[in-house]
This record gives C-alpha cells, sequence and structure tokens, in this order.
C-alpha cells in the first residue's frame, strides 16, 4: 500500500515522515526518529539493540523483514531487525515526545537481556562460520 508523505521541518535537511492513509502509523527510516525527536537517549533505546527475535506481527514496509517489538515505557514500537527502521502506531510519535521531555524511564534489564541476545546471536554465527570453514576447507 502506498503511503502519503509529509516533510518534517528539522534543523539540517529535512526529512520525509511516511504516513499510512489507513491508520495514521508512521514510518521512520533508520536515523529519522531521533531528528525528529532532538533526541539520542530514547532513539538509541529502541533501535541500538533491538536483538535477534521478531516479535511484531509486522513486515518492515522498507526492507521485507521482520520487526521486533520494542518498549519505551508503555509505549509498544516495532522497529525493523535490519534496516532499523521503526514503526509508530498513531499517536505514539506525540507519546515519544512526552517522554523525551519527561524523562526516559530506562528499563536496563530488558535492554541487557537484548544485549546478551544480540551476542549470543553473533557467538553462534562465528562458530558456524568457523564450523563450515574447517569443514569445506
Amino acid at each position: 500500500m502506498a503511503m502519503d508523505v509529509k516533510e518534517e521541518e528539522i534543523f539540517g535537511p529535512n526529512i520525509e515522515i511516511d504516513i499510512c492513509p489507513k491508520c495514521n502509523g508512521i514510518w521512520l527510516d533508520s536515523g529519522e526518529l531521533k531528528k525528529v525527536l532532538k533526541d539520542r537517549e530514547v532513539t538509541d533505546y529502541l533501535t541500538k539493540y533491538v536483538g535477534t527475535k521478531a516479535r511484531s506481527p509486522l513486515i518492515c514496509p522498507r526492507c521485507r523483514n521482520l520487526m521486533d517489538i520494542e518498549m519505551a515505557e508503555d509505549i509498544e514500537t516495532d522497529v525493523c531487525l535490519k534496516c532499523r527502521g521503526i514503526w509508530l502506531d498513531a499517536g505514539e510519535l506525540v507519546d515519544l515526545k512526552n517522554i523525551r521531555d519527561n524523562g526516559l524511564d530506562l528499563d536496563m534489564q530488558a535492554e541487557n537481556d537484548e544485549i546478551l541476545e544480540e551476542k549470543l546471536a553473533e557467538m553462534r554465527k562465528s562458530q558456524l562460520r568457523k564450523f563450515f570453514k574447517k569443514i569445506l576447507g
């Protein structure tokens, strides 16, 4: 489905936000949330360590990859495991701006779990590469 495009004025080059005409959800490419929010903490919390499990029922509208659910307090966002774009349901951008303004209450246990999950997945991939390299010569 084609999305509507809204240009968001920010300091520096403007960005284009994709808006679903049916549900008013918003798609932000990697890095765009940080520009819109003008906040690194909230954006990094949602997109830096997205783990490896696809818990979201959504498919990335940009690269068609699986997405994961990431929480910022009680706001459930969907982040692409590959391109790190983020889907926000209608109203969630305003909610994230409120969190930014009031300070993010970090759930460090969830963040640490995702960091560990990501490191374990990379370790398994590395071990598999070594195994196949050894077998295949």
